[in-house]
C-alpha cells in the first residue's frame, strides 16, 4: 500500500500557522526575476552614471563592463584580489536599493566601520539601486 505524509505547522500557541502575515512560514519571494534588467544609478566624483544590470549577474562584474572604475589608485588597482573578497577594495556605498538581502556576517566582519558599505564582488545585482563609489 502507499505511504502518505501530512505535514502540520503549528504557530507558538499551537494553532495551526497562517501563511498569510506570517514572516517566520517562509523566506520572503525575490522581487525581481533572474535576468530581469535593472537600473544601477552610481554616484561618483559627484556625478551620476545610469547603467543597467540584469539581476543575478555580479555587480563588480558589471561595474566594469559598464566602464566605471571600481579600483582607483595605484594601490587598488596592483593590490586587489580579482573579486575573490579579500581586499575590500571594491567595496561601496548603498545610498538606496530595493529587493536586496541584508549584508553578510562576512562582509560586516571586513566592513564593520562602514554600515551601508558591500563587496561589490561578493553581491549579485538583485534590483534596482543608487551606490557610491568610495
Amino acid at each position: 500500500s502507499p505511504v502518505q505524509i501530512a505535514f502540520e505547522l503549528k504557530g507558538n500557541d499551537g494553532d495551526e500557522a497562517e501563511s498569510e502575515g506570517d514572516e517566520s512560514a517562509a523566506p520572503a519571494e525575490p522581487q525581481f526575476a533572474v535576468g530581469e534588467t535593472v537600473t544601477i544609478t552610481v554616484i561618483q566624483d559627484g556625478a551620476e552614471t545610469q547603467i543597467d544590470g540584469r539581476v543575478g549577474e555580479n555587480l563588480r562584474q558589471t561595474l566594469l563592463d559598464n566602464n566605471i572604475e571600481v579600483y582607483r589608485g595605484l594601490k587598488k588597482k596592483l593590490g586587489n584580489c580579482g573579486g575573490a573578497g579579500q581586499c575590500t577594495f571594491c567595496a561601496v556605498d548603498f545610498v538606496e536599493s530595493v529587493g536586496w538581502a541584508e549584508r553578510s556576517e562576512y562582509e560586516d566582519g571586513r566592513l564593520s566601520k562602514a554600515v551601508n558599505a558591500r563587496l561589490a564582488c561578493l553581491n549579485n545585482i538583485q534590483g534596482p539601486a543608487t551606490i557610491r563609489m568610495q
